[in-house]
């Protein structure tokens, strides 16, 4: 069970809080392998649900996941990963990993090395509490007369 069997990730450079760092940090050199649980300052942390800013975590393109976190009757489960190119907050598609709510009220993730992306990125880390209503999308109607025609 991946909650009593992973790897601590305490680098304090995935805060959501730093931003525009003198040192852009990469993930996508590291050998990522099993599963992985987040902490900043020893503070348990989690990976944001919601867009992070581009510069923010120490890097570049700071990834979040889409999808929001489960619950633990949920299991094991896929969100995609998503980074904000400062103009699309999930820029250059985006690709799975899996996401495990914890008994004490923690989450682990099985990281993969971020794929698809020229800018350098990172997977950020948020000590905050967790959104845990559902997201809803209002749409957004278009009529005839608001578009314009090339």
């Amino acid at each position: 069970d991946p909650c009593y069997n992973y790897t601590e990730l305490d680098d304090t450079w995935r805060s959501i809080n730093n931003t525009y760092a003198s040192v852009r940090n990469c993930d996508a050199s590291v050998s990522w392998s099993g599963w992985y649980r987040l902490f900043i300052n020893n503070t348990s942390a989690h990976i944001p649900d919601t867009c992070v800013a581009r510069f923010s975590c120490g890097t570049d393109l700071a990834l979040w996941i889409r999808g929001g976190h489960p619950k633990v009757i949920d299991g094991v489960v896929t969100r995609d990963v998503c980074g904000n190119d400062g103009s699309y907050c999930c820029a250059y598609g985006s690709f799975p990993i899996k996401v495990k709510a914890c008994p004490g009220n923690f989450y682990v993730y099985e990281l993969v090395r971020p794929a698809g992306y020229y800018y350098c990125s990172g997977y950020c880390a948020d000590t905050g509490s967790i959104n845990t209503s559902p997201t809803s999308v209002t749409p957004v109607t278009i009529s005839p007369g608001n578009v314009t025609h090339c």
